[in-house]
């Protein structure tokens, strides 16, 4: 099958799973489909609807330079990463984002090796297992003799995806009207929890979706996922705005690449991302942070002015001022367009929930400015809260806890202080009284 013809089919098969309200489902695709691991989730739907598409690839190869053990073979051979790119993606994206956010799920280091059943080295150790248990999946599946076997296990796979969609599903009512300082107020608080960065990038990848379609400047806006590749080194900022291209007819061009920073942004983060910029031919990078760090803040003023001689324009806004700044110019329906589920459905990375519903769900129990605005009722901040602790693990009193390789509140990790933080500690326990 060609690609419109394996998008079709997909489509087709689908609509059967999302129909199969009582279908049995696979405990060991299961296992895949919600795994905590973004890229663990998009492999198992593309190496098995690779397989479908074409019998003879090789289930678990990864690039089409390798394909079996035997260095001479090249049977099975095939490029997933485009695969999953040309059908996946945006089968994925027209379905709220079920498997995650990513845009490029095979950029990340696990997926970037020959073969699934080879090269552990550079895969964190804790997610090791998983992987393995991935790959030990596929090889008994490619070893099957029978055709309609794949077939079988991709229809289990879309009934595990169909599941996870509908659990992640709940409505929530959008207020009719937002105030600017209001939708202000309620974007700090959500953004003062700590998040392990899922938080402001979800909501920095909402606002330029929404400002790209209100001031008609943005042809598309891809948030690149908060724990996906950096290691994608030549990939300009987490967050990448397109526009048309400044040819008649030809491909387009990012206009804006925007990097979410919850803290203070540093020396060496504006000196990488400047350098990302220049490579990938960028004239306009966004730093969406508080602003600049103290120690070095006169010698990168001196670098921003310097890159606008070179013809890069290079900016640093909170994410709460840029609001401020351009819904000013706007009328009301962008405001609570910010909230709405269609917005970055998407985005709302590891987790299956709009940015809309994140704001909710991190409001807090205590009176706050933003109830006080009266822009939430309670039973929608309830609703938000349930869906929320669904997933959550609880850690003990007082504990902090932030988002680790799976969504926040899924596969949470204890924070640890900082390293000044706890020489401060312990100098303070070893203080007489």
């Amino acid at each position: 099958m060609d690609v419109d013809a394996v998008r079709k089919w997909l489509d087709e098969r689908w609509r059967l799973a999302l129909a199969d309200r009582d279908g049995e489902i696979d405990p060991a695709t299961d296992r895949f489909v919600n795994s905590r691991v973004v890229s663990i989730r998009f492999a198992i739907v593309t190496q098995l609807l690779g397989k479908v598409a074409e019998p003879s690839r090789d289930l678990l190869c990864l690039q089409k330079g390798v394909a079996s053990s035997d260095a001479d073979s090249v049977s099975g051979r095939w490029d997933p990463r485009s695969f999953c790119v040309k059908v996946v993606v945006p089968w994925n994206r027209k379905n709220e984002g079920v498997l995650g956010a990513s845009g490029d799920p095979y950029v990340n280091n696990p997926l970037r090796r020959p073969r699934l059943d080879d090269g552990w080295v550079n895969i964190r150790t804790g997610d090791r297992a998983d992987w393995k248990a991935l790959a030990s999946h596929l090889r008994e599946l490619q070893g099957g003799k029978d055709p309609s076997t794949v077939r079988n296990a991709f229809q289990a796979c879309l009934l595990s995806v169909a599941r996870r969609l509908a659990q992640s599903r709940f409505e929530y009512p959008v207020p009719n009207r937002v105030s600017v300082e209001q939708l202000c107020g309620v974007l700090d608080e959500f953004l003062e929890a700590s998040s392990g960065g899922l938080r402001p990038q979800v909501v920095a990848t909402a606002l330029m979706r929404v400002l790209g379609e209100a001031f008609s400047v943005f042809t598309r806006v891809d948030g690149q996922g908060v724990n996906e590749a950096d290691s994608a080194r030549s990939v300009p900022g987490d967050i990448l705005c397109y526009g048309p291209s400044d040819e008649a007819g030809g491909p387009e061009k990012i206009r804006l690449a925007v990097e979410v920073k919850s803290a203070h942004l540093r020396l060496t983060e504006l000196q990488g991302s400047v350098a990302k910029a220049r490579q990938s031919k960028v004239e306009n990078v966004l730093f969406a942070a508080p602003g600049f760090g103290l120690g070095d803040r006169h010698t990168m003023e001196r670098i921003v002015a310097d890159e606008f001689v070179q013809g890069l324009n290079v900016f640093v806004m909170p994410i709460t001022g840029l609001v401020r700044s351009a819904f000013v110019l706007l009328d009301e329906n962008p405001r609570t367009a910010l909230l709405s589920p269609s917005t970055s459905h998407d985005d709302a990375e590891r987790s299956g929930r709009s940015t809309g519903a994140w704001i909710l769900a991190g409001l807090p129990e205590a009176p706050s400015a933003s109830r006080r605005c009266g822009v939430f009722s309670e039973e929608c901040r309830r609703r938000c809260r349930e869906s929320d602790d669904s997933t959550a693990r609880p850690g003990p009193e007082r504990t902090r806890w932030r988002a680790g390789p799976g969504s926040a509140g899924v596969g949470l990790r204890r924070r640890r202080p900082s390293r000044s933080r706890r020489g401060s500690r312990a100098g303070r326990r070893r203080s007489p009284a």
